[in-house]
């Protein structure tokens, strides 16, 4: 029972470590797209990992799930095991982080960018209405005569 058990913990690992590695694919996507400023496929690529990222969920919860039902020697086991699998969902999962914190950083100044440009344009709007139209002058002739 516990070695089909470890087997199926293993096999929930390789999902996630290969979960883990597409994740980092669209992530580097979504960074090229960030780069291009390319909004709509940017879309896309968004939801798809938030599609991902559920997945990978899921995939913690069984672990977790398996996990718990094991006795102490079967996880200690468990743990050599998945040794190397864990390294490469860990190496995987630093490198997705440190991409989305460069990917957010970019476009918190692109946004702050535009905020900017928007503050410029009221200012320039303001200074326009200071200059205002002129009020028509009035003829000083009489339009009886």
């Amino acid at each position: 029972m516990m070695k089909k058990q470890k087997a199926e913990i293993i096999q929930l690992l390789k999902q996630k470590q290969e979960s883990c590695s597409r994740l980092l694919q669209k992530v580097e996507e979504q960074m090229e797209l960030v780069n291009l400023q390319d909004e709509s496929r940017l879309l896309g690529v968004v939801e798809a990992k938030e599609t991902m990222v559920d997945q990978l969920n899921e995939i913690d919860r069984k672990i977790a799930e398996e996990v718990s039902s094991l006795n102490e020697a079967t996880r200690k086991s468990l743990v050599r095991e998945g040794a190397e699998l864990a390294r490469c969902i860990e190496n995987d999962l630093e490198k997705i982080i440190a991409i989305e914190t460069v990917c957010q950083q970019k476009i918190d100044q692109v946004k702050a960018e535009v905020v900017e440009k928007i503050m410029e344009l009221k200012k320039g709007q303001v200074l326009l209405k200071g200059y205002g139209v002129s009020p028509r002058v009035k003829s000083k002739i009489s339009k009886n005569v």
